[in-house]
């Protein structure tokens, strides 16, 4: 058997026609020569080919919706945020403990800091202002998407 490794990364890039005209000879060479690649590449061929036979069936909107709205996804999403603000909450917590006891050698960097949560904590107001604001006005808030 003769070193088959740089041929073995080959075989799939030869099914799918991604390799070079240098290195499609290369590994054609190598297949005419080695009985166990040429195996593997045939069995690689054959199960190409049945995975090309399944059919993918996209889901409908009125399936998508059932799944959106089953009490099970609903609890996911809700624990999914909950522990998302949790996690923050208990982070920001922490950094502001520490950023409160740490003492006066870091003022320039707790001045940053505290500039850089108060220029996010600013935008995030502004932006639910315009938020509920938009919502009032919208004329087709009460359409379903």
């Amino acid at each position: 058997m003769n070193n088959c490794e740089p041929f073995k990364g080959l075989l799939v890039g030869l099914l799918d026609g991604e390799l070079t005209p240098d290195e499609t000879r290369q590994i054609n060479e190598h297949l005419t020569r080695c009985a166990a690649c040429r195996k593997e590449y045939e069995e690689l061929r054959e199960t190409t080919g049945k995975l090309a036979a399944i059919s993918f069936q996209e889901p409908t909107d009125l399936v998508l919706a059932q799944v959106w709205k089953s009490p099970f996804s609903r609890l996911a999403r809700n624990a999914a945020w909950i522990m998302i603000v949790g996690g923050y909450a208990g982070l920001f917590g922490y950094g502001l403990f520490e950023f409160v006891t740490s003492g006066m050698k870091e003022l320039p960097a707790k001045m940053g800091v505290a500039a850089i949560i108060l220029g996010f904590l600013i935008l995030l107001v502004q932006l639910i202002r315009e938020r509920v604001r938009t919502y009032k006005t919208d004329p087709y808030k009460e359409i379903e998407r």
